[in-house]
């Protein structure tokens, strides 16, 4: 099966876009999703917040929406080898929202890969004319997460609290039209 690709950036980075067969890889560990993939093994993996359940969820969420593979999950390649995993929570809902989020192994941080990863995530959702607005959740503590979101025209508009994680920042870029913000 055919894998969509998004384009390199300037660090080389490309997304690859998950399946079912690569979500069983992945349960098998780095050096296994790594070869289904065709690229580089990481210096360790799972990155932080991409368990088994988040897996299991991913699973889910690509049966319950065939006609939207690549709403789900994205594996991101820096420089030929596995970096980390970014992706929508689903497709589009009516009003034309859709969430991201991502994670990058902790020997990758602060290297580029998150920004230009959710930059292409952006410019993909944005491609779609269902879609009018992106958002993510992060945690306060969570700065470079936030600096990532920042950079790619995301704003801090608010947040939720949930009793497990406490408090949730929300940040949202809208669709604009000739450099102007639609509201």
């Amino acid at each position: 099966m055919t894998r969509p690709v998004l384009a390199e950036t300037g660090l080389a980075v490309r997304l690859i876009c998950g399946t079912l067969e690569t979500l069983d890889a992945e349960d098998l560990g780095g050096n296994a999703i790594a070869a289904l993939l065709g690229v580089d093994p990481p210096a360790s993996w799972p990155p932080e917040h991409n368990d088994k359940a988040t897996r299991d969820w991913m699973r889910s969420l690509l049966a319950d929406n065939p006609q939207d593979p690549d709403y789900a999950c994205w594996y991101i390649i820096g420089h030929g080898r596995l970096v980390g995993v970014i992706g929508f929570k689903g497709p589009p809902d009516p009003e034309g929202l859709v969430e991201i989020g991502y994670a990058i192994i902790e020997t990758e941080h602060r290297k580029g890969y998150g920004v230009e990863a959710a930059g292409l995530l952006v410019t993909r959702a944005f491609n779609d004319h269902r879609v009018h607005c992106i958002k993510a959740e992060t945690l306060p503590h969570l700065t470079a997460s936030q600096k990532v979101l920042t950079r790619c025209g995301f704003a801090h508009v608010g947040g939720t609290f949930d009793p497990v994680e406490g408090q949730i920042m929300r940040f949202e870029r809208r669709r604009s039209l000739d450099g102007l913000r639609l509201e």
